[in-house]
């Protein structure tokens, strides 16, 4: 009897759905993507309302699961991506900076067979340029890779972007990221919101926004309500945001006349952005130099440099495959002298060669047999106004062709 009456009922929300839909009662409103470089709206994500003639404003948790359950999502699912590309499109004829326009797609949508012609032919009659739409698509929609990765790249081809939302709360694998054409990752609310009073929280945040970058992937963190959330944001180099502190999801006359209102919040309540940019500039400058470490890792020889100070020797870089072949690593050189990681007969043999490069006898070549690995060195002093400031030396095996 109960699950009768839960068919009628189901099948009475199907119709009046159908019927809503028909009659043109839903409504999308649109919530700004903030830059938190410089604090101005470069986006927004369309969010369908249901304008109920009784009842008001219906939020998409209420009747969205009905729409996917019946399959009326594929039909309301491409009148939002229409109404939302003919709305970004207006905004760009209007004059208000250009914007990405974010468009969910639920796994029903995504698999339907004419999917890619859909898109492509809202995009010719709208006449909205495809960098300027981005698809938002969930974790769990991503496990069947052998179906979804073509459609993905599909979409791709099309030139518009995809992002992963409510990232971290789903089915979350690290090969999905590996594997899968990704563009952003927007972080859940449900980390964002608690940030600043869960360490744990703070943490998974600060290392999906380092993981992203790794894999040059932008990150737009949800939720946010507070200027603490957003400065913390800012510090650790997120990219964009949204949330309630900016503003909540609005029809569209309202959220053109936002703009101005933004811009003064961040200026009010975030870092500044000549201080924002210097933070980005030194990430970019870290990064460089961690990449360029990864690559003296990865070459088949050994990179060292070594300054001299209170009359010794100190070694500030060293890296290279060789290093590791005579078992030897980077935190056993740098910042120590000859004799603190070769025996000592070895150490005074290398410490004469490191004196002779340093007072200008250039270059300075020397062999040497460390743990049965004989490599040939070339050492240079680097000056500075006619003065040796630190000198590099650049090492090869050469045990084979001693054998041979």
């Amino acid at each position: 009897m109960l699950n009768m009456e839960h068919y009628r009922e189901t099948l009475e929300l199907e119709n009046t759905l159908w019927m809503a839909h028909i009659k043109k009662e839903f409504r999308l409103h649109y919530q700004p993507n903030i830059d938190l470089v410089t604090g101005k709206i470069i986006g927004a994500e369309a969010l369908i309302r249901w304008e109920h003639p009784e009842r008001g404003l219906v939020p998409p948790a209420e009747f969205i699961p009905i729409t996917e359950q019946t399959g009326l999502i594929l039909p309301i699912g491409e009148w939002v991506l229409r109404t939302a590309c003919l709305q970004n499109k207006a905004w760009q004829e209007a004059g208000l900076p250009p914007m990405i326009m974010s468009v969910n797609l639920s796994a029903r949508q995504l698999f339907q067979p004419q999917l890619i012609d859909k898109i492509k032919q809202i995009l010719k009659e709208t006449k909205l340029a495809p960098e300027y739409l981005e698809l938002e698509i969930t974790e769990g929609i991503l496990m069947d890779v052998q179906c979804v990765l073509p459609i993905i790249r599909k979409l791709k081809r099309l030139g518009v972007s995809i992002s992963l939302d409510d990232f971290g709360t789903g089915y979350s694998s690290l090969y999905y990221l590996k594997e899968f054409p990704i563009d952003k990752l927007k972080i859940d609310q449900s980390f964002v919101r608690t940030c600043m009073k869960d360490h744990k929280d703070a943490t998974i945040v600060k290392t999906i926004i380092k993981m992203a970058h790794e894999l040059d992937m932008k990150v737009v963190a949800e939720g946010v309500e507070g200027k603490e959330q957003l400065i913390f944001l800012q510090q650790n180099l997120c990219d964009l945001c949204q949330g309630y502190l900016v503003s909540k999801p609005l029809p569209p006359d309202k959220f053109e006349k936002m703009f101005v209102k933004v811009e003064q919040l961040f200026e009010q309540e975030g870092i500044p952005e000549e201080l924002n940019r210097q933070q980005q500039l030194e990430a970019a400058l870290e990064a460089a130099r961690q990449e360029w470490q990864a690559t003296m890792r990865q070459q088949q020889g050994m990179i060292f440099k070594f300054v001299k100070l209170n009359g010794q020797f100190i070694h500030t870089l060293c890296d290279g495959e060789l290093l590791y072949k005579i078992n030897l690593s980077p935190g056993q050189v740098i910042g120590r002298t000859l004799h603190d990681f070769l025996p000592g007969h070895l150490a005074e043999a290398s410490l004469q060669n490191y004196k002779m490069a340093w007072n200008g006898e250039d270059p300075v070549q020397c062999e040497l047999e460390v743990n049965g690995v004989r490599f040939l060195t070339s050492l240079r002093s680097i000056k500075k106004e006619g003065k040796t400031v630190e000198a590099i030396g650049s090492s090869i095996e050469i045990t084979e062709s001693m054998q041979q």
